[in-house]
């Protein structure tokens, strides 16, 4: 194999596994800074080629591209950000006229908690990953954005803890929900949190979501991978579930929704004073519709540490 083509393979096949680890939603472009370490080992493997007369042999080529992929992902699976724990807190003294909030949160791979709290307008709790927060009133409505610190890389210190990110809101204004997530282990209570919208983007994981007393018309629109999600709803409530994407396994047929195309109806639907439309666009996963209770709002307290 002439050096050229392997090392140009070879460098095509690394950024490739890069960049598939990236769109998983596990990884951030930090990855992309392997790359300046990559150089060097290129220009190595082009020197052993010259002792192998300007030829590399199939057998050791396929070895080297098994060790070099095999550490890419073991620095992946290592590598994480410097420890960290911060919280925020958004007081109802810093915008005290407030009607309305809009989250618009970005989080990588980790476990995602949302609650809320009857202290604050908003609070949060960010483990491993830090966060850039930025917030602004716009005619009495709250412009909240989160998103993850982008240079907290450094491949010399390890951390085996997961990343976890928990943000309560406050239920005593209406709020736009605009989440972005990947690979994560979400825990969404938004019971009793006044929303109109929810949109909801995630990559593979296990995704559970309370909702109920959000409002008389609450509109959910999930986008997901591979994923097992779970949606509990209270038992007065009338549901409309729209279904796309490559779902194999659904339980709403044993709960009596009646079928209509790709769209599924409780039977209480027209005559509930509280509705919610779940619009699904989710490749092949698990979803599960639970039946519940309403559960009574509770006084909460600040977050502390997870």
């Amino acid at each position: 194999m002439k050096p050229t083509n392997f090392i140009g393979g070879l460098f095509l096949i690394l950024l490739g596994t890069i960049l598939f680890i990236n769109n998983l939603g596990y990884g951030a472009w930090h990855l992309i800074r392997l790359l300046p370490f990559i150089g060097p080992i290129l220009l190595i493997l082009l020197g052993f080629s010259l002792l192998w007369k300007g030829k590399i042999p199939r057998g050791i080529a396929f070895i080297i591209i098994i060790l070099l992929i095999g550490t890419v992902i073991l620095l992946f699976s290592k590598t994480s950000f410097e420890k960290v724990e911060e919280h925020f807190l958004i007081n109802t003294s810093d915008y005290p006229a407030l009607s309305a909030g809009t989250l618009d949160l970005n989080f990588g791979a980790g476990k995602l908690i949302i609650g809320t709290t009857s202290e604050n307008w908003a609070e949060g709790y960010f483990q491993e990953i830090p966060a850039i927060i930025s917030t602004a009133d716009s005619d009495n409505n709250l412009k909240l954005k989160i998103k993850p610190e982008d240079n907290k890389f450094n491949h010399s210190k390890y951390t085996h803890q997961k990343p976890v990110w928990k943000i309560n809101l406050s239920p005593r204004i209406a709020w736009k929900l605009l989440i972005n997530i990947g690979a994560v282990k979400g825990e969404l209570n938004l019971q009793n949190i006044s929303f109109s919208q929810l949109d909801l983007n995630f990559g593979a994981g296990d995704m559970e979501i309370r909702l109920g007393g959000n409002g008389k018309h609450t509109n959910v629109k999930i986008k997901a991978g591979a994923s097992n999600i779970e949606i509990l709803i209270p038992e007065t409530t009338g549901v409309k579930v729209t279904l796309d994407g490559a779902l194999t396994k659904t339980n709403l047929g044993e709960l009596g929704f009646l079928p209509f195309d790709k769209r599924y109806v409780s039977t209480n639907y027209e005559t509930a004073e509280e509705r919610i439309d779940l619009d699904l666009d989710i490749a092949v996963s698990n979803f599960q519709l639970k039946r519940i209770q309403l559960e009574a709002p509770e006084q909460t307290q600040p977050l502390q540490g997870i």
